[in-house]
């Protein structure tokens, strides 16, 4: 059958209109499953050992490591000194994929070796710093850039072979130093193994000149440091303030930016971010404190990102969770325990056996594993407050189960057997028990099993005893 030419536009131009819509519906299918990829920046635990530190990445809702050398973390040295075939048994055990090694001190000329590294172990991202003069605009910074990138073609070379992206952030007095820059670097690159890391702390603090810019830069962002300025990151500031470079901490609305990696499709890492002023420090007193720091950023940009996808409910949940959270940690008297110097509760046999050499307890329905009353739980041996009874739960494995902990109370630590992860008292470094995730228990998929008699419980209403520090010697 013959059709008219005016038939045959018709039809065109039906069919061009279905796949028009087919791939609107498709990409707005694709826009309301985005999720941030989280990835763990190792220095925010300054120089904690990368055996306490791999725990805490499916703890912080991230499933990637980034492993930072001296002088902000130790954790890439301490490959070397471990060595590879138990540095990736560790990442096995812990099911944390290596997502990023940053090598600023090795330069964007010298990542050879590294690259080839992290090709052995499974790590597709390397980060670092451009080369190049400071200051420029306009054609000689367009110029500039050109020269940096084909310095960097033997290197990208490399980077092809060994399946890595090398990533460069975008860095305070250094060529890749403002938004011009970055767009001049989107537009040359010859391949997508050459990418950003773009971290908005070294850029104007204006949302929507942030948010503009990643619509600009499209897929050339291969890392996203969840990270602004607040008042900077040097030693004269509090810690206080020094968080404020975290988000939902310090000015900076993270909404529009969310905004604009959901309409960009961003698939590289995000890292929730911060640089302490004395670097190669933790940000916080304990390791599980880190974490939660990480954790309270994380519930705002959720909070952010249930707003750019019109999800109300989604957004007060993350808003009511980030409100909660922060309430804790910046009140540290919230349950009014006071401090005393001196000597510790004296144990006896048994609760010397279990907290000061590491001893279990035996299973089963005493202590406090059915207890349900609301209340503390409490140090038996310093006083220090450790649990909520509301994040109790009964898993019926014949000890207490909880699935959070006071902000800073509980220490994390490989327990001798290698395998499993002891969890201590932060103040005394006594025996609690040791702590399990990925076993689907509770929404939050931890579980501490702590002993009965490492602890004490204090009804509701009861008054908590002074925590004791111990007096030095």
């Amino acid at each position: 059958m013959q059709i008219s030419r005016r038939q045959a536009m018709w039809t065109g131009a039906t069919v061009s209109t279905s796949a028009f819509l087919a791939a609107k519906h498709l990409l707005a299918q694709q826009n309301s499953d985005f999720q941030l990829r989280y990835m763990l920046a190792s220095c925010m635990y300054g120089y904690t050992d990368v055996v306490e530190i791999l725990p805490e990445v499916a703890r912080s809702g991230a499933s990637a490591i980034d492993l930072w050398p001296k002088v902000h973390g130790s954790q890439r040295e301490q490959i070397d000194e471990m060595g590879e075939s138990r540095f990736a048994a560790l990442l096995r055990q812990w099911g944390v994929e290596l997502g990023c090694l940053t090598q600023y001190k090795l330069g964007p000329f010298a990542l050879q070796d590294e690259m080839r590294l992290a090709a052995r172990l499974g790590c597709r991202t390397i980060v670092s710093g451009a080369k190049g003069p400071r200051g420029l605009q306009g054609k000689e910074l367009k110029s500039a850039v050109s020269d940096f990138i084909e310095q960097m073609k033997p290197h990208l070379a490399v980077a092809e072979e060994n399946g890595v992206t090398i990533a460069i952030e975008n860095h305070a007095n250094n060529l890749m130093e403002s938004t011009e820059a970055l767009k001049w670097f989107a537009e040359q690159r010859p391949s997508p193994h050459l990418a950003i890391a773009l971290a908005p702390y070294h850029l104007p603090q204006d949302a929507e000149l942030l948010a503009n810019l990643i619509r600009d830069l499209g897929d050339s962002i291969a890392v996203f440091y969840a990270w602004q300025h607040g008042r900077g990151a040097v030693e004269s500031l509090s810690p206080a303030e020094q968080r404020l470079q975290m988000p939902g901490r310090g000015e900076l609305d993270f909404t529009p930016i969310l905004a604009a990696l959901h309409d960009v499709g961003y698939q590289g890492w995000t890292e929730i971010f911060m640089h302490p002023g004395k670097r190669g420090t933790p940000i916080m007193d304990s390791t599980a404190a880190v974490t939660d720091q990480i954790n309270r950023s994380r519930d705002y940009l959720k909070q952010c990102l249930a707003t750019v996808k019109e999800d109300p409910a989604a957004a007060k949940q993350a808003r009511n969770n980030a409100s909660e959270k922060g309430k804790e940690m910046d009140n540290q008297s919230e349950l009014g325990q006071e401090t005393i110097a001196g000597e510790y509760n004296r144990l006896n046999e048994k609760e010397a056996y279990v907290i000061l050499h590491q001893g279990t307890e035996p299973p089963g329905p005493g202590g406090y594993t059915m207890t349900k009353d609301p209340g503390t739980y409490i140090c038996r041996q310093c006083n220090a407050i450790l649990y909520r009874s509301e994040d109790k739960f009964e898993s019926h494995c014949g000890w207490p189960s909880f699935d959070d902990e006071i902000e800073g109370a509980v220490t994390r630590r490989r327990d001798p057997d290698g395998y499993r992860v002891e969890i201590i008292c932060s103040n005394c470094g006594g025996h609690l028990g040791h702590v399990f995730q990925g076993e689907g228990f509770t929404a939050k998929n931890t579980r501490h099993c702590v002993n009965s008699i490492s602890m004490r419980f204090i009804k509701k209403g009861g008054e908590i005893p002074p925590m004791i520090v111990k007096k030095k010697e």
